[in-house]
C-alpha cells in the first residue's frame, strides 16, 4: 500500500515552530493550510521534556484549540507563544483512552448488563467476584458457548 503524499511535513512546521516564526502562516500554500490541524500540532510539541513549552501549551493553547479550530492562523501564532524558541526533539503523545482495557472487556461488559452499571463501575466489581461467579453470571445472561469460552481464556489470563 503506497503512503499518501502529504503537502505539510510535521517535522517541517515544528522547526519553524522553533524559529519563532510568526510569518509562517503566510508561507504555507493553500494545500498546507487545509493540511494544518493545530490539534496534531500542540499534541507533537508537547512530546518534550521542555517545562516551559509544556506550561505554555497547557495554559495558553490547550484550553482553546477547540473553540477556535476554525483560526488556524491565530492558533499556529499561539504555537509559536508557546515554542521556547530552541530546537527540541518531539515524540508523539498518544491517547490513553479512557474505559476498560481489551483484557478486562468482557468480564466488565458482562458485569455491566448483568447489574446494569457503567463500565467504569463494573470495573470495580468484577474484582469482587471470583471466576466462577463470573462464568455462572455469563452462563445467566444467556451466553453461548464459543463466548463463555472467550470468557474463561480472558479470566485464565
Amino acid at each position: 500500500m503506497a503512503t499518501k503524499e502529504r503537502a505539510l511535513d510535521i517535522f517541517m512546521l515544528l522547526g519553524e515552530l522553533d524559529r519563532k516564526n510568526y510569518g509562517l502562516w503566510d508561507s504555507l500554500s493553500d494545500e498546507q493550510k487545509k493540511e494544518f490541524s493545530p490539534l496534531v500540532t500542540m499534541r507533537w510539541m508537547a512530546g518534550t521534556a521542555d517545562q516551559r513549552q509544556l506550561i505554555f501549551l497547557n495554559e495558553i493553547v490547550n484550553p482553546v484549540v477547540f473553540n477556535l479550530g476554525d483560526h488556524k492562523e491565530l492558533l499556529l501564532k499561539l504555537l509559536t507563544v508557546c515554542s521556547s524558541g530552541s530546537r527540541q526533539r518531539y515524540s508523539w503523545i498518544n491517547v490513553k483512552l479512557s474505559g476498560t482495557s481489551k483484557k478486562s472487556k468482557l468480564s466488565t461488559s458482562l458485569v455491566a448488563e448483568h447489574y446494569r452499571l457503567s463500565m467504569k463501575e463494573a470495573e470495580d466489581v468484577v474484582k469482587l467476584l471470583s471466576p466462577i461467579e463470573l462464568m455462572e453470571l455469563g452462563e445467566q445472561q444467556g451466553w453461548q458457548k464459543d463466548e463463555l469460552k472467550d470468557l474463561q481464556k480472558e479470566l485464565k489470563a
